[in-house]
């Protein structure tokens, strides 16, 4: 989704971001992979790190190959690059309102984004259970606020 900042970002920072993601469902392993392999195609030697996240020929393997290579990446911005994904996703409707807020509040945590983002997404992954249950809103209007707080939440800096 972020060619163009994933093109011009350190490894490391690309790495967290492919982590992050694979661990809490937002990526698929294959998306690192196919980032793996084109950095590989670029460069006259790639770091082994690298060709070890190319390598991997499941989730797990991704996931362990993407830890060495994360060390030292920039984790909020790999956080606010997978909530624009989460963002774009709902958005697009690939994914429910509830998807994404559970996705939102793991993807805080996994990259330590400011708690403010997790309590925000957490309150209104509560309003959602209550719009569900006819006591409070409509899902389509806490869907609208999920989204935007993915949005607010992508941006910060």
């Amino acid at each position: 989704m972020h060619r163009h900042l994933l093109a011009t970002a350190d490894q490391a920072t690309v790495s967290a971001y492919y982590l992050a993601g694979v661990t809490v469902g937002v990526l698929h392993w294959g998306a690192a992979k196919d980032w793996a392999c084109s950095v590989i195609e670029a460069l006259d030697t790639p770091p082994i790190e690298v060709i070890e996240i190319a390598s991997a020929n499941s989730r797990v393997s991704a996931i362990d190959a993407l830890g060495p290579a994360s060390t030292g990446g920039e984790q909020q911005t790999a956080g606010r690059w997978l909530l624009a994904d989460l963002e774009a996703q709902l958005a697009a409707l690939s994914i429910t309102p509830m998807q994404a807020a559970r996705s939102a509040m793991q993807v805080v945590q996994a990259t330590a984004l400011p708690q403010d983002a997790w309590y925000a997404v957490d309150a209104l992954d509560d309003e959602l259970q209550l719009a569900v249950n006819g006591a409070f809103g409509t899902p389509e209007q806490i869907g609208q606020e999920i989204l935007l707080a993915l949005r607010e939440h992508s941006s910060a800096t």
